[in-house]
C-alpha cells in the first residue's frame, strides 16, 4: 500500500506540482484524481526500483494498473469477515 506517511518533502513537492493540487485535497471528490494518481504512480515505482519511470510513463497507466502499483484496494473492506477470526454463532 501507499503510504503517504513516509514521503520526502521532495516527493510530496513533486506530487503536488505535477497534480496541480495539494495532497491534502486527495481524498476530497473535487479534487481531480487522474494527474494526482499518476504522480503518486510515479513516485511508488520509482521507490520499487524503477529509477528511470518518468511522468510520460505514469499517465499511459490504466486505472488498474495504477491501482495495482499503488496497492489500493489490497486491504480487507468491513464487509469481508477476517478468516483468523471465529464466526460467532
Amino acid at each position: 500500500m501507499f503510504d503517504i506517511e513516509n514521503l520526502t518533502l521532495g516527493e510530496i513537492a513533486t506530487i503536488e506540482d505535477l497534480a496541480g493540487a495539494s495532497i491534502s485535497t486527495l481524498g476530497e471528490d473535487e479534487t481531480p484524481k487522474g494527474k494526482m494518481l499518476a504522480a503518486m504512480a510515479m513516485i511508488a515505482k520509482r521507490r520499487n526500483g524503477f529509477p528511470d519511470f518518468k511522468w510520460n510513463d505514469a499517465i499511459t497507466l490504466t486505472m488498474t494498473e495504477a491501482t495495482e502499483v499503488l496497492g489500493l484496494g489490497d486491504t480487507e473492506t468491513e464487509d469481508e469477515p477476517d478468516p483468523t477470526e471465529p464466526v460467532s454463532a
